[in-house]
């Protein structure tokens, strides 16, 4: 993976990017933005904050998240809040013309 270097443990560095995770049996992703690795309860969790503007009626910007990594099926990298918000926008425009 190109944006994503890897850390001295094999997982990838997301140190100042925003990343888009997609969850075994959720139909939402979810966005953290400076996302960095903690081990809580012997489990790996990537763990960021919401970026503002990447939630549904933005309920959550600004609050920190994690997400257990074994839960993730994939994800998406993304260099800043500001070209995660554009995509989403250019996301929603196309599903508004369906």
């Amino acid at each position: 993976m190109s944006s994503a270097r890897q850390n001295k443990k094999g997982l990838p560095d997301f140190t100042d990017k925003v990343v888009s995770v997609s969850i075994a049996g959720e139909d939402d992703g979810r966005c953290l933005e400076h996302p960095r690795w903690e081990s809580q309860g012997g489990r790996l969790f990537l763990v960021g904050t919401v970026p503002r503007g990447g939630s549904t009626n933005d309920w959550c910007g600004g609050v920190p998240s994690a997400v257990a990594w074994e839960a993730v099926t994939d994800y998406l990298v993304f260099d800043s809040a500001e070209q995660y918000l554009e995509r989403l926008r250019i996301y929603e425009r196309k599903k508004r013309k369906r």
